[in-house]
């Protein structure tokens, strides 16, 4: 019962102080969103947290991306995609889709930094966040890197969706590799960049 409400309590839901079990409202408001999350302690990785894994701030956009977890720099300047895999994805997203950062939201399923880590129970402890921002954000097109984002957002079959736009909750959604996949197998790269060329007739 108790862990329960701590994950209702994570999506967004206020309880009154007499009746915990009543709840009140959905938390709509981004600010109060990034507060709860730098607040939780609900999996093992909040002991790393330095800084929130978050946008600072909601932007009126019609893409956002998700990728699984941050960069070490991340959590100790918090400043989201200042990292070199961050500074390669704005690249990526700035010569083929035209986007600043200012004009895309970037999520991360891992809301705490995990090293590189992660496990079911962490997933399902940072989940609700995520789908709060979707909720706030309300984004036109969410481009999901790599099979394990895919993955925990309940799709499957990563490789026959992967560069497949679809809907799903009133949203397109599309699949293709996260950075460090392609870094290891460059050979990969112009399927990237031919995925992302599909999404701008979208935004």
């Amino acid at each position: 019962m108790i862990r329960s409400l701590y994950y209702l309590k994570a999506m967004g839901y206020n309880f009154t102080d007499n009746k915990p079990h009543k709840i009140l409202s959905k938390i709509k408001n981004f600010e109060d969103l990034r507060s709860n999350v730098q607040k939780c302690n609900l999996c093992h990785f909040s002991k790393f947290r330095r800084f929130t894994l978050m946008e600072n701030q909601l932007k009126p956009v019609n893409l956002m991306i998700l990728d699984t977890f941050g960069q070490k720099i991340e959590n100790e300047n918090g400043c989201i995609l200042e990292s070199k895999k961050g500074k390669t994805l704005q690249s990526y997203i700035y010569n083929i889709l035209g986007l600043e950062k200012e004009q895309f939201y970037f999520s991360y399923l891992f809301k705490c930094f995990s090293n590189g880590k992660f496990d079911d129970f962490s997933l399902q402890s940072c989940l609700p966040f995520f789908w709060n921002e979707v909720e706030l954000l309300q984004p036109k097109f969410i481009l999901c890197l790599g099979e394990y984002a895919f993955n925990s957002l309940g799709f499957s079959d990563f490789n026959a969706l992967r560069g497949e736009i679809f809907t799903h909750k009133d949203f397109f959604f599309m699949a293709s590799f996260e950075l460090e996949f392609i870094e290891k197998n460059p050979s990969y790269e112009k399927k990237f960049i031919e995925d992302l060329k599909k999404i701008k007739g979208f935004l």
